[in-house]
């Protein structure tokens, strides 16, 4: 082989070194940036999942505390909005003895119309339904009280999700 056509094939090779070296480079930092988002997409996921986990035990324990202590919160509504809380931060809590009381409650009164719904009703389907809820918290309402003195008590972080 002359010499000539041995530089050539030094030139060719260097330049598909270098552009394979610029390729290579290209796709490190492509891969880098990729892998950079994903981590901020977790890290702005477990943010969001903290703040969502810190509301619903901060409001699981403000209902928890009121009820008993506020006459404005009724028993079933106590419930209503424990059952849905509960059902959101850890279905299993509301499979404990100390708080199933809390889901058999809500599941007697679901039928319940709330907001809206319950002021449509007329005056006689308010009373029946009200009687109805009265009966429902005289049979319950000790262990509802229990229920909620428990989870007002809990310790959440005992759950890791």
């Amino acid at each position: 082989m002359n010499d000539e056509i041995l530089y050539t094939l030094i030139v060719v090779v260097v330049v598909v070194c270098l552009f394979l070296a610029r390729y290579i480079y290209r796709q490190m930092t492509h891969i880098k940036s990729v892998k950079d988002a994903q981590i901020e997409q977790e890290r702005v996921a477990n943010e969001r999942y903290q703040e969502q986990r810190a509301y619903l035990i901060e409001s699981i324990t403000v209902i928890a505390k009121a009820y008993g202590n506020d006459e404005k919160l009724t028993c079933t509504e106590a419930c209503m909005r424990l059952s849905t809380l509960l059902q959101s931060f850890s279905p299993e809590l509301l499979d404990r003895p100390e708080v199933s009381v809390i889901r058999q409650f809500h599941m007697k009164t679901e039928h319940i119309p709330i907001k809206e719904d319950w002021k449509a009703l007329s005056k006689q389907e308010r009373w029946k339904l009200m009687k109805e809820m009265a009966s429902l918290e005289q049979e319950y309402g000790k262990d509802v009280l229990e229920a909620t003195a428990y989870l007002a008590n809990y310790d959440f972080d005992l759950i890791v999700q």
